[in-house]
């Protein structure tokens, strides 16, 4: 076990080295782009270096002879029950995204979805904020992709 130490040392190394090169590509790539598409960059930055830790971790603990078959199953049922418990969340997360991207709305558009009408004021990758005779209304994302939306005046420019 002590002689794979240094390759086991390199392994994991190299996965965290990997996510900060990674980190400074995703932060160049969101300077080209515009403001609203900050979250999404800073989303898949946080989650990729989580994920190439993790994975060096597991790299490294297999090189000194551990027995990574039972983690990698447990990760992976960790990952499932985690999928069923915030497919909510992800649904809504996955909608913002495209919102984003798309930008199908912008703030100060009149709009109806799902029985709620008001105006944007305010878009996020969980829900959009409606506000309508002083009162704020919480949309959720996925809400957008699945229900029809009426669109009634565009945003004042």
């Amino acid at each position: 076990m002590i002689e794979n130490l240094p390759s086991a040392a390199l392994i994991f190394i190299a996965c965290y080295a990997g996510s900060i090169v990674l980190d400074r590509a995703l932060t160049k790539a969101s300077d080209h782009f515009d403001t609203g598409t900050s979250e999404i960059f800073r989303l898949l930055s946080n989650s990729q270096r989580g994920l190439l830790i993790a994975i060096g971790v597991v790299l490294a603990l297999s090189e000194l002879g551990f027995d990574v078959s039972a983690l990698v199953a447990g990760l992976g049922l960790t990952g499932f029950a985690l999928g069923l418990a915030l497919k909510d969340a992800v649904s809504n997360l996955v909608a913002g995204v495209m919102i984003v991207l798309y930008k199908p709305l912008q703030i100060g558009d009149l709009i109806e979805i799902s029985g709620s009408k008001g105006e944007v004021s305010n878009i996020n990758l969980r829900y959009i904020t409606l506000a309508f005779e002083g009162t704020k209304i919480l949309v959720p994302n996925s809400l957008f992709l699945s229900n029809k939306l009426a669109i009634f005046k565009e945003a004042v420019k």
